[in-house]
């Protein structure tokens, strides 16, 4: 139940399936931050609903919407990926025709490449069919309310099991599987001294107490999150490398000798401001900046 004011607000639900993608499509970069490149794009014996760029990962996404609760989102996830991959010179064709881009196949990550289910609603069985913490799909769940608003819930993988360990569709999973790849934070502390460790565990456990933050793993660094990044965490052996979502000059009254102005060289994270962290002062010099990129990027 949400109350606005002394008002309880009823549900009223998206009339359809297409009312439901119009809505996402015109709200896609607010929704996702990612770019909306076309609708109901025909490919071989497909029609994906909206296709769209993520430019942070620098890989394609494939967005459906459901009404209907009769499908397995496993198995139509990896259908899509598989066809996507079977198709990349018409994907990478049509986004530069739409976009005005000039790109090659060689220049997508593919590897990053996902699916993206929206629904008013889930069953519980798709729920625990699709909880797997590197499945290369998402589920969001949009529930309209009256007086235009409008409540959208990221499902969060929850699972500890791998779904490299499930047999569905195995044709379509074991081609997906040789190209697409779900990081985790357990990938970016493998092989890792358990001092970086250590630092890493404690600046994140102060990360999170700043407010409503997510952790989303990238290929190169771990994202933090609020509305969009707050700052992106690369582990290495001998330091953590934190690139602040901020321009150098919002730092402000802010003084650390630990942080660096990044805008002229090239790297991975979000941002202007690049911090290296080697010990628990350096954790005490960097979480100003954190806290200043928290209050600009929360959700």
């Amino acid at each position: 139940m949400i109350i606005k004011s002394d008002k309880i607000v009823s549900t009223d639900n998206f009339k359809n399936e297409k009312e439901l993608q119009r809505f996402f499509e015109r709200n896609l970069k607010i929704i996702l931050g990612i770019d909306f490149v076309e609708t109901e794009f025909v490919v071989g014996d497909f029609r994906v609903d909206t296709f769209a760029y993520d430019s942070e990962a620098n890989a394609f996404k494939i967005i459906e919407y459901k009404n209907s609760k009769n499908y397995s989102l496993v198995d139509q996830g990896y259908t899509y990926l598989k066809m996507l991959s079977q198709h990349k010179a018409d994907f990478v064709l049509r986004y530069n025709r739409n976009c005005g881009k000039n790109i090659d196949i060689s220049d997508i990550d593919w590897s990053q490449s996902r699916v993206v289910f929206v629904s008013p609603s889930y069953t519980s069985y798709q729920m625990n069919a699709a909880d797997f913490y590197d499945a290369p799909y998402d589920l969001i769940k949009v529930t309209k309310y009256d007086d235009g608003i409008v409540d959208i819930d990221f499902i969060k993988h929850t699972s500890n099991v791998s779904i490299k360990e499930v047999s569905a569709n195995s044709d379509d999973k074991a081609d997906v599987d040789k190209e697409i790849k779900v990081y985790t934070e357990k990938d970016h502390l493998r092989d890792i001294p358990d001092s970086i460790i250590d630092l890493y565990t404690e600046l994140k456990e102060r990360i999170l107490d700043l407010g409503d933050i997510d952790i989303d793993p990238k290929k190169y660094y771990i994202a933090f999150k609020g509305a969009s990044n707050i700052c992106d965490i690369e582990v290495q052996h001998k330091q953590l490398k934190i690139t602040a979502n901020l321009k150098y000059r919002e730092l402000g009254d802010i003084v650390s000798p630990k942080v660096r102005d990044i805008s002229r060289v090239g790297h991975w994270g979000n941002g202007e401001c690049e911090i290296s962290v080697k010990n628990q002062n350096d954790i005490d010099s960097a979480m100003p900046i954190i806290r200043k990129s928290f209050q600009k990027n929360q959700k």
